[in-house]
């Protein structure tokens, strides 16, 4: 159909608010958390969308152990169970449900060692203990952007991960809007100094508040951020196996060729409908841990007899205790 472009959308002040969550894993008042409220001024003057940001590196999250007991609960229909943690231990629940109520979520961080803040894979590798969660923004998208900012040019994962997991908590890549990586700001709110990343980023929200229009409407939402080489997930890495290249985010089978010196990446529509957030996808990743435990299931006494020379050879070291302040 004919779609209107995002900033068709007028100025407009909902008596119905729109909410914003923004997840920032930066510093308190550092440079994300700055890039995050300038976008979050974009937000509130375009569209009057009520704006809340959570600080991840000050929140406590249990670390997933991999016990798989809310995989398994919930391959078998079982979403009331949710996670050995209970809640009210930790502030994963309470940001889950920040999650829940929001109509747009930004994600942010800063670069550590070519990736996202430690604490924000501590939130995303939670996910599998919110319940319906998935399947909520599965049938009902929420809008998404993310952002991501390094002191030099040690960066090469960070916005990549930033923008998975934008995907993983609004539902799908057709909700990502904006998406956008900054090099060379290490000093602490330096980033203010950048008039062009402040620019850059109050269009950002801008970008967020036309989309929140646009979905309000009933009209297609377009990724207006930097480009990628994957159409679906915008990331700029491709990964080289076996049987050929792919999107190593969206497992999507890429054909490879060089025109003029440079390389080009040619994404099929058969192979897109296969990457892994399709339907086919989906259930593909569940069938496979199906079919894991159930081979684990059938051979239990088996693994039990196997695993007794492995536990038997101790070779950890015992951890120091801690000086408690």
């Amino acid at each position: 159909g004919d779609h209107r472009d995002l900033h068709s959308f007028p100025t407009r002040r909902s008596s119905d608010l729109m909410k914003v969550l923004g997840i920032c894993a930066g510093r308190k008042n550092g440079n994300t958390e700055i890039m995050m409220k300038e976008a979050f001024m974009a937000i509130e003057e375009k569209c009057g969308a009520e704006c809340q940001l959570v600080r991840v590196q000050e929140s406590s999250i249990h670390t997933c152990t991999g016990c798989e007991a809310c995989m398994t609960n919930h391959l078998k229909g079982n979403w009331e169970f949710r996670c050995i943690h209970k809640n009210g231990t930790d502030h994963f629940y309470f940001i889950e449900q920040l999650m829940r109520e929001a109509d747009a979520i930004i994600v942010s961080s800063h670069a550590y060692n070519l990736l996202p803040t430690g604490q924000l894979i501590k939130l995303l590798n939670k996910m599998h203990a919110s319940g319906n969660y998935r399947d909520m923004v599965h049938h009902n998208n929420k809008i998404g952007a993310a952002f991501s900012l390094g002191g030099t040019d040690w960066t090469n994962f960070t916005l990549n991960v930033c923008k998975m997991m934008t995907m993983e908590l609004t539902g799908s890549y057709d909700a990502l809007v904006d998406a956008v990586h900054f090099d060379f700001v290490p000093s602490k709110g330096a980033v203010v100094l950048e008039d062009q990343i402040l620019e850059r980023m109050h269009r950002l929200g801008e970008n967020v508040a036309d989309a929140l229009f646009a979905k309000e409407h009933g009209e297609k939402m377009e990724y207006v951020g930097t480009p990628g080489v994957c159409p679906d997930c915008h990331g700029n890495l491709l990964e080289i196996r076996a049987d050929g290249v792919y999107c190593p985010q969206c497992l999507t089978k890429a054909k490879i060729s060089v025109v003029d010196d440079q390389l080009v990446a040619e994404f099929t529509e058969e192979e897109m409908a296969k990457n892994r957030w399709s339907k086919w996808g989906q259930e593909l990743h569940d069938n496979n841990i199906r079919k894991g435990h159930k081979k684990a299931a059938e051979n239990k006494d088996v693994i039990a007899e196997r695993i007794k020379k492995y536990t038997a050879y101790e070779c950890a070291v015992t951890l120091p205790e801690l000086i408690t302040e």
